[in-house]
C-alpha cells in the first residue's frame, strides 16, 4: 500500500481502487469523514506528508491489476490541490490499463485553486473519464456555512461553473451527504436543472450543528 507514517497512498474496495495524493483541502466540512475517522475500508489514510508523484506512480504499479475497473481519485483531501500530478499520474494508469475507467473526485473549486489554468482541458487531456463534484448545498449561503470554503462565498458559483464545463467533456454527477442541515430536494432540483445526475451519500458521523 506504500504507507507514510501509516497512512496510505492507494486502497481498494470490490472493484474500485483509490488513489490518496493529500490530505490538504481548500474546504472544511462538517461532516467530513476526517473529522471522526482516521480512514475508511480498513486503510489509514491520513498522511505524514504528501506523496511524490513517483511514490503514488510504484504504488499504482505494485497494486493495481486487472481486477479493478476503475481508478479514482480522492481519499483524505482534494486531489485538484495536485493538479499536475493527477494528470500526470492519470496518463500512467493509461500506459497501465488503457481500458479502465478514471474518476476524479473533487469539491468542483479546481479553477479557484488553479486559476492559471485550464482545468478542465488539463484533465481532459490527461484521460479522465468521470468527475464526481461535491455539491452539498442548494445555495451559496448554506454552501458557505457546511462547507466552510476558504475561498470564501464565491465558492458556490466557482463549483456551478466548474460543473457546467466538466459536463460538456465528461460522464458527471454530484454528490450530497444525508445530513439534515443539506435540503436534498433543493440539491435535486439544482441538479435537474444542470442535467446533472445527483447521488446521496449516508452519513455515519456524530450529530452535526451549524452556528
Amino acid at each position: 500500500m506504500t504507507d507514510l507514517n501509516d497512512g496510505s497512498i492507494v486502497y481498494w474496495q470490490k472493484a474500485s481502487f483509490y488513489l490518496n495524493i493529500t490530505n490538504r483541502c481548500t474546504n472544511d466540512c462538517i461532516f467530513c469523514v476526517r473529522n471522526y475517522k482516521t480512514g475508511v475500508f480498513g486503510f489509514k489514510l491520513k498522511l505524514a506528508r504528501d506523496p511524490t508523484e513517483q511514490e503514488i506512480i510504484n504504488a499504482l504499479r505494485k497494486y493495481l491489476t486487472q481486477a479493478f475497473n476503475e481508478v479514482v481519485f480522492t481519499g483524505y483531501g482534494e486531489p485538484l490541490e495536485r493538479l499536475e500530478v493527477v494528470c500526470n499520474v492519470s496518463r500512467e494508469v493509461n500506459k497501465l490499463f488503457p481500458e479502465i475507467t478514471i474518476r476524479l473526485d473533487t469539491n468542483g473549486l479546481g479553477e479557484l485553486i488553479n486559476p492559471d489554468v485550464d482545468v478542465i482541458m488539463e484533465l481532459k487531456q490527461a484521460g479522465i473519464n468521470q468527475v464526481s463534484i461535491s455539491l452539498n448545498a442548494s445555495n451559496a449561503e448554506q454552501y458557505y456555512k457546511i462547507c466552510q470554503p476558504k475561498f470564501g462565498i464565491q465558492s458556490f458559483e466557482a463549483l456551478l461553473r466548474f460543473a457546467k464545463s466538466a459536463n460538456q467533456f465528461f460522464k458527471i454527477n454530484y454528490t450530497i451527504v444525508a445530513i439534515p442541515q443539506i435540503d436534498i430536494q433543493a440539491c435535486q432540483k439544482l441538479a435537474d436543472e444542470q442535467k446533472i445526475s445527483l447521488k446521496i451519500r449516508h452519513y455515519s458521523g456524530p450529530e452535526l450543528v451549524i452556528e
